[in-house]
């Protein structure tokens, strides 16, 4: 009887799942494993397949020796350095503050979480306008403050990067924030009532007893931070389409790039194929 049992539970719980199953075969796994194979060729976006040659691992020697891939793989990088401590940080900080007893808490944390669901569009255009170096607030104002250079922001070469970082701290934050406050949450208040008695302070409290307790937390959000910044195409995309120059060419972008724009979907796949290596590293680590 039980084992009739276990098997209807079974066959339920595969019909539960199976159009999970269908839908990442075709939109996810065919497409890893497709893109595996043409990394292995030297198909163009605009040949025909009879054109298309094998030749092992070429486009992995080629990009070896490519200097746009090199410094689309250090920009990445770079921006993943950059991008995971700052989100991490803020989205605790922010979390911390607001656990507080704060008149307007709920409306507060409606406001930081909203950028997380607004249009990237819309706040790539609003961010353009506030940081042009000319006419936007930004500027106007530091020039006000008697800042006779200010930054060029989106418009120059050593600025374009870090100025998307913080934008795209600006918007991720949210995440981190709305996790961190419900892992706040759940910190038992018994603990920090008993570490206040044997004269803990406030800042021994969160860092002996707050933060080990959320360590599963901060350990999730470390992870998926790393996998966001590295699959950072639409915001750059949207803000700066890689430039000036190719100052915030990252691998998504040069990958879209370089299949789209140069025809090159073998090298491009062997491109994909490396950041598929590097994030699914992260996620196995």
């Amino acid at each position: 009887m039980t084992s009739s049992l276990r098997k209807k539970e079974a066959r339920i719980a595969w019909l539960f799942i199976t159009p999970y199953l269908i839908g990442f075969t075709l939109f996810h796994f065919l497409p890893v494993l497709l893109s595996a194979v043409l990394s292995l060729t030297d198909m163009r976006y605009i040949s025909m397949i009879d054109k298309t040659h094998f030749i092992g691992l070429g486009n992995y020697f080629e990009m070896s020796r490519d200097p746009e891939f090199w410094n689309a793989f250090c920009n990445s990088i770079v921006y993943s350095i950059c991008f995971v401590p700052f989100v991490m940080a803020a989205g605790l900080l922010l979390a911390v503050l607001v656990n507080q007893k704060i008149h307007f808490r709920n409306g507060i944390r409606a406001m930081i979480f909203m950028p997380y669901v607004s249009n990237m569009v819309a706040i790539a255009i609003v961010w353009s306008i506030l940081l042009d170096p000319v006419d936007g607030i930004v500027n106007q104002t530091l020039s006000a403050l008697g800042v006779n250079q200010a930054p060029m922001w989106l418009m120059g070469s050593k600025t374009a990067l870090y100025s998307v970082v913080m934008i795209a701290v600006w918007r991720e934050v949210g995440l981190q924030f709305v996790t961190y406050l419900a892992a706040l949450q759940e910190v038992p208040t018994e603990l920090k009532e008993a570490a206040q008695i044997d004269g803990a302070g406030r800042f021994q409290q969160f860092f002996y007893v707050t933060l080990p307790l959320i360590r599963n937390t901060t350990f999730l959000l470390t992870i998926t931070s790393i996998i966001t910044s590295l699959k950072n195409f639409t915001i750059i995309q949207v803000l700066t389409a890689g430039g000036p120059g190719n100052s915030t060419t990252v691998l998504p972008l040069n990958i879209v790039d370089t299949a789209f724009s140069s025809a090159r979907m073998g090298y491009a796949s062997a491109q994909a194929m490396v950041m598929f290596v590097l994030v699914m590293g992260v996620t196995v680590i």
